[in-house]
């Protein structure tokens, strides 16, 4: 019989021994609530759009998941992300782009600078204690890291310490210009928790199963995967003769995970990047975004045909999904040579969880 949807147990920090999380992680309501706010409202996401053409955009942050209503703003000082709602009573301020200076609130006419500081508030004048911080717009923290921005609602981990490995593996393209490629992103609405899409990321074990193609071009028995603080980052070596990273002879590609939801994955050509966001328990949203510093050798090698392997990923997720809801599925356990990476995200997820 299946374990009860609140029972979720810290995992064996002994790979050779432990069992996976239950599997109602993947698909209870009540479980998919805490993740969001245990796991991703304190969480660094990524801001999936290239460089704002407005000076006010506003956007969702996690649309589906956590609904938090965000406008990124640009001034003569710089760029910020505040919240998108009006401190007097909750209305969208920003319902669209546009090159305005200022916000207005369309409800009762409260106006707030670029700075997020409330400017006027008609009505208000015989209010006592009036205006009080909390009156201002609340500023998100936005960091950014090659051509990728960053924010979180309120930070649970240091954003260097988070990021350090993927500052490391974007040294490959220093002095470099990234472009970012949208003929080349995509977006993918599946039935599928945000957590199996990522545990199916995290191991290079299935690739001799699933990607015939990724398989013919990667050395499976060099394969190497590193575990750091909140990040695991695999290392793919060449079959063949093909351009590689910097980093080590015969490395091709570097695929590193981030904590909760982000994958980066860094070819000689530049990066692509999973985006894996929570649409409600069993299913997600998965943006494939590219960036490109060396556009002569997009075509070539592991990097050039990931259109193909992600439809066969999708494929494996989805017939997980449906197995991981079995009755008669009581869990497992993980390949102690192969599955770290999983077995390192199923711990950082159950701590989080039994805070």
């Amino acid at each position: 019989m299946s374990q009860e949807p609140e029972d979720i147990s810290p995992v064996d920090p002994d790979l050779r021994r432990a069992g996976t999380i239950n599997p109602a992680l993947h698909f209870d309501p009540r479980v998919h609530e805490r993740v969001l706010e245990r796991v991703f409202a304190p969480s660094w996401q990524l801001l999936p759009v290239p460089d704002p053409a407005h000076i006010v955009e506003p956007f969702t942050l996690l649309e589906g998941g956590l609904n938090e209503p965000l406008v990124w703003v640009r001034d003569g000082e710089g760029e910020r992300v505040l919240s998108n709602v009006c401190t007097h009573r909750g209305a969208l301020l920003a319902e669209g782009a546009s090159n305005g200076k200022g916000l207005r609130c369309a409800y009762h006419g409260r106006r707030f600078g670029l700075d997020g500081k409330m400017e006027s508030c008609p009505g208000f004048e015989g209010a006592l204690d009036f205006p009080r911080p909390q009156d201002d717009l609340a500023g998100v923290e936005l960091r950014a890291l090659g051509p990728l921005r960053f924010l979180s609602l309120a930070p649970g981990v240091d954003f260097d310490r988070w990021s350090g490995p993927l500052r490391t593996a974007l040294t490959e393209f220093e002095g470099e210009t990234f472009t970012f490629a949208p003929e080349a992103s995509r977006a993918y609405d599946l039935d599928a928790s945000w957590a199996v899409y990522c545990e199916n990321y995290l191991e290079g074990f299935h690739i001799p199963f699933v990607h015939p193609g990724l398989n013919a071009g990667l050395d499976f028995g060099k394969y190497r995967v590193e575990i750091e603080g909140q990040t695991v980052n695999q290392l793919g070596f060449g079959a063949g003769d093909e351009p590689c990273l910097q980093r080590e002879e015969g490395l091709v590609a570097e695929y590193l995970w981030l904590y909760p939801n982000l994958m980066v994955n860094v070819y000689t050509w530049g990066i692509s990047v999973n985006l894996v966001e929570p649409t409600g328990p069993g299913r997600c949203r998965v943006r494939y975004l590219r960036w490109v510093a060396r556009p002569a050798l997009v075509e070539t090698g592991v990097g050039s045909a990931l259109d193909q392997v992600e439809l066969e990923d999708q494929a494996v997720v989805h017939s997980v999904q449906k197995g991981v809801r079995s009755r008669l599925y009581p869990g497992g356990r993980f390949s102690p040579e192969h599955e770290a990476g999983p077995h390192h995200l199923q711990r950082l997820l159950a701590a989080d969880l039994l805070r």
